[in-house]
């Protein structure tokens, strides 16, 4: 196998673990409340805290990866995501977690930032698809086995094992990566820091995490935020224009604006930005409809669930492979209008919507479609996008693009919860509230589809 190909490797460890963590923890909560003797409010914050360090840090890796290299970053990753996750495995007390888990982040910051990049580095344009393919073909099998793998271990060893399960992963992702993968120079010449910038993009990202949190999730000493909506709107919309104005005059700033004079670049960004968003009332809320309206078991409906990312496990390689031959904009068109189709299908604006009443097949058909539509959109517009930017912006690429996939996974999360409650609670139905907050959703992703209308194809620039 060549180096290449080992290189993938490494990287598919890398996020197999860290899409794998992300879906097992979800499962051990209510273990942590009884055994670390802790209110559900304060043991979610092992997986708030955990997403906040990821976002915060993406765009600081990106940038760091241009001036010491993408390989010591990587590397880097690797090394305080297992420590981390080791860490978290013998943590004696819920504080210590936490701490852990904040630590397991930073690592995880590090290899989201820069894995598109070396990929992107390492792959011609001829097999850039092929290569994102894979690796969305890894994130999902990240996702599917998170849940069963966590039943499992917790049932049989303890929630311990869910962390230690990361070791071998990190270890070998480390190895293969340190010896096929080749020490890149800098590509700036400018090695100061932009620190300003840091603590700009640190208390925005703080703002919208709070500002979109689901009801519920935030530990109640901050349930004071929901009053004071419109103010923190208003002082992130400051801070994002003082942070513009920070970038636009530093030496070498942490978040490259002139990215988005790229069209291919800035529209790819908002559709994926816009999609996750609109994605997310499917995520979120049909667990809920699963368990509450249709009296499934958790294990049921996890199960249930698992037909999204089985289905972009099969479509996500073919859609990379196609989109090196035929380009990236119909598919990523295509792939985004079967998701918003299928959410105006759920929601009951073409058709009945899903019910109580509704079959199980024709559910896991629905959430099928949602997997193709992701599987179709996700892989050929990553390669569109790593693919029109200069070599040696792909590390600060690489970091904008992981933080608009967060940022639109915590603000689809908070949006989607938010206008489901306030729907509920005028109604009192739950499947208006859900058919409405699908119908929420289908219109985001129109959105979605005019920014890539929008996207023209162009070469690379190498």
């Amino acid at each position: 196998m060549s180096s290449k190909w080992w290189i993938l490797a490494a990287i598919g460890c890398g996020t197999f673990m860290a899409t794998l963590d992300a879906s097992v923890v979800n499962i051990v909560l209510p273990t942590l409340v009884k055994e670390l003797q802790s209110e559900l409010s304060s043991v979610k914050w092992v997986i708030l805290i955990h997403l906040f360090t990821i976002t915060c840090f993406l765009l600081p890796f990106g940038k760091l990866a241009d001036i010491y290299g993408r390989k010591k970053m990587i590397l880097l990753g690797f090394v305080t995501f297992t420590g981390g996750s080791l860490l978290c495995g013998f943590s004696p007390s819920l504080e210590w977690l936490i701490f852990s888990r904040i630590v397991q982040g930073i690592g995880a910051a590090a290899l989201m930032a820069n894995g598109p990049a070396i990929i992107a580095g390492t792959f011609g344009i001829q097999e850039l698809g092929k290569a994102l393919g894979t690796l969305s073909m890894v994130v999902s099998a990240g996702l599917i086995s998170g849940p069963s793998i966590g039943g499992v271990v917790i049932s049989f060893v303890g929630w311990r094992t869910i962390f230690i399960l990361n070791l071998p992963f990190g270890i070998a992702g480390f190895f293969i990566l340190k010896k096929y993968l080749e020490f890149d120079h800098p590509t700036v010449t400018d090695r100061r820091f932009d620190w300003t910038g840091g603590v700009i993009q640190f208390a925005m990202i703080a703002l919208l995490i709070l500002l979109f949190e689901t009801p519920g999730f935030v530990a109640r000493e901050f349930l004071w935020i929901k009053y004071y909506r419109f103010p923190i709107v208003f002082i992130a919309a400051i801070l994002l224009l003082i942070f513009y104005r920070v970038e636009k005059k530093a030496h070498n700033p942490l978040c490259d604006f002139s990215l988005f004079k790229n069209r291919t670049f800035r529209n790819g960004n908002l559709a994926a930005l816009l999609n996750f968003i609109s994605f997310s009332s499917v995520t979120v809320l049909m667990p809920f409809f699963f368990e509450q309206v249709m009296s499934l078991e958790t294990r049921m409906a996890g199960l249930l669930m698992t037909a999204i990312p089985l289905t972009i496990l099969v479509v996500a390689p073919v859609a990379g492979r196609l989109s090196d031959r035929l380009g990236s904009r119909w598919l990523t068109f295509i792939g985004t209008g079967v998701t918003t189709i299928g959410l105006f299908v759920m929601a009951g604006v073409f058709g009945r919507g899903i019910e109580g009443q509704t079959d199980r097949a024709t559910l896991i058909a629905a959430l099928a479609v949602m997997g193709l539509g992701n599987g179709l959109f996700q892989s050929p517009n990553n390669s569109a996008i790593m693919g029109s930017v200069p070599r040696e912006k792909l590390g600060a690429a690489s970091a904008l693009l992981a933080t608009v996939r967060n940022l639109g996974l915590v603000i689809g999360a908070g949006l989607a919860t938010g206008v489901f409650v306030w729907r509920f609670q005028t109604s009192q139905d739950f499947i208006s509230a859900l058919h409405y907050t699908h119908a929420m959703g289908g219109i985001i992703g129109v959105g979605a589809m005019i920014a890539l209308l929008l996207k023209r194809t162009q070469a690379p620039i190498v």
